[in-house]
């Protein structure tokens, strides 16, 4: 799967993934075939978590996963500081590549980014799906504080399992531990504040583009009654459950996930 840099200043360098031709430094890929389809990662992630939904949808569509700042291999040491700012970098992604008004695919915190960018930059974004997202955090205090003290150094790495489903694929789960180390814990910190402090809710009503809800019917991290009130916060929004998921219901279940992205892309 090619990977390129977009450099959207001196100092902000955004690492990209994307499938179909692999093109020359400075060109972005062709958005040719298909739809437009963006993937957004969520607290701590990367663009590696949507490695397979890349490949799968991008035999027939245009894909591409972002590495948000201080995420995966792009540059910066800090997460951006709000949902907000996060959805004026991915605005100017969006523009720097060149993409036709896309699809916005987002796990949980990057569900809430793609919102905000669908109400910010309207013209850029076709539809939204969302995947483990809350309209409003339901992070707990407890998981916050536990997770200062892993940046602070006084505990290691919580390798436990609230974010998958009763009966977990250890595949699955190496996937995901294996990528989410490879992103500062406090720059997870950053997304999981930011996340917390959305205003986002207040603003729903107002997205005028089709949105799907994922959500893991054994998601612990946003319980199934969150995604409800969020799919009943925008206008039209459409709630599809994924039986046996949890919070990542992409890595768990990916083709209920992809056949819920290509109805949007048929739409």
């Amino acid at each position: 799967m090619p990977t390129k840099y977009l450099h959207l200043d001196d100092r902000t360098a955004i690492h990209y993934a994307h499938a179909g031709r692999t093109t020359l430094p400075g060109v972005p890929p062709a958005f040719d075939r298909g739809a437009a389809i963006v993937f957004v990662h969520g607290e701590g992630g990367s663009a590696a978590m949507f490695r397979g939904a890349v490949e799968r949808l991008g035999a027939e569509h245009g894909t591409v996963a972002v590495d948000l700042p201080g995420h995966g291999r792009s540059s910066g040491l800090d997460a951006p500081a709000s949902v907000e700012e996060a959805a004026g970098v991915l605005a100017r992604v969006l523009e720097g590549l060149r993409v036709p008004p896309a699809i916005l695919v987002g796990h949980g915190y990057g569900g809430q980014v793609a919102l905000a960018t669908a109400l910010a930059a309207p013209g850029r974004v076709r539809a939204v799906a969302t995947i483990g997202t809350a309209a409003a955090s339901a992070i707990p205090d407890a998981a916050v504080e536990t997770l200062r003290d892993v940046v602070r150094g006084r505990i290691g790495q919580q390798f436990d399992t609230p974010f998958f489903g009763p009966s977990p694929d250890m595949a699955v789960m190496r996937e995901f531990w294996g990528e989410l180390v490879k992103t500062d814990p406090k720059v997870r910190l950053g997304d999981v504040l930011a996340y917390r402090a959305s205003a986002l809710r207040a603003s729903l009503a107002k997205v005028a583009c089709p949105v799907v809800v994922l959500n893991g019917d054994a998601d612990r991290l946003c319980p199934p009654d969150r995604a409800r009130e969020l799919a009943a916060a925008i206008p039209g929004a459409r709630l599809r459950v994924v039986e046996g998921a949890g919070h990542v219901a992409h890595l768990e279940c990916p083709a209920e996930v992809d056949a819920a992205i290509l109805e949007l892309a048929a739409a």
